[in-house]
């Protein structure tokens, strides 16, 4: 999230799951995983409560929660991952990006960036998951999935909301913004194009300069995008 633009570059789009469909996620074909509701991919971003940290025997290991379960999150003694892990006292909102692997049965996070964020960057997490995740569930419901494992997942997806308060007009108004910019940018060539370009595509839709502006920022910040060039914008 904070790695240089020629880092985040290289990198396969991160896949946003919850922490009771990670646990749940069982099938890998070598280093790609499936979760249940349809998701595919290697690297995860997913935002919870940090509850716990141990380091000892030349690893750092943490437990970190959101609204539907809790994840192991798990590296090597050295890096800024495992740096980050021992500075950050639980309790405490953490941002955690990495690869999803398979340790004794269990599914753990190696992670490779985890910084400290606020509840309102976290609710902002569920939200926008639970979206996405609603897609993949009504997906799979239109191709006659598994009727309980759809129960389940929808229960999952409405515990997470359940746990975001209900917020002012204000931010309800920064959330719409930011949901219309990302949706703007999964609909154009490479996620990636020209910051006016999204302005004026906004503008179009009903989002002045100014919120479209604010709500690049705030993306910025939490990591839902970055700048590969100047006056270029990319979702991660």
């Amino acid at each position: 999230m904070n790695a240089p633009n020629g880092r985040v570059a290289s990198l396969a789009a991160a896949v946003r799951l919850f922490a009771g469909e990670m646990v749940r996620t069982t099938v890998f074909d070598g280093e790609t995983f499936l979760s249940p509701t349809g998701a595919r991919g290697r690297r995860v971003f997913f935002t919870g409560a940090l509850t716990a940290v141990r380091a000892a025997g030349g690893r750092v290991t943490a437990r970190v929660a959101d609204p539907t379960g809790t994840v192991t999150v798990s590296t090597g003694w050295r890096g800024e991952a495992a740096d980050s892990l021992r500075s950050i006292e639980p309790p405490a909102f953490v941002a955690v990006s990495g690869t999803l692997a398979v340790s004794g049965g269990e599914a753990v996070v190696v992670p490779e960036a985890v910084v400290r964020v606020e509840k309102p960057v976290r609710d902002l997490w569920v939200l926008r998951t639970a979206d996405l995740t609603l897609g993949r569930i009504e997906a799979l419901a239109a191709a006659d999935g598994d009727a309980g494992e759809i129960a389940g997942m929808a229960g999952m997806v409405r515990t997470a909301l359940s746990s975001v308060p209900e917020g002012p007009a204000g931010g309800a108004a920064a959330l719409d913004a930011r949901s219309l910019l990302i949706s703007l940018l999964e609909e154009c060539p490479g996620r990636r194009t020209a910051e006016e370009d999204l302005f004026a595509r906004a503008g179009e839709r009903g989002v002045g300069r100014a919120a479209a502006e604010a709500a690049l920022g705030a993306l910025l910040e939490e990591g839902e995008c970055y700048t590969p060039s100047a006056g270029q914008v990319r979702l991660i």
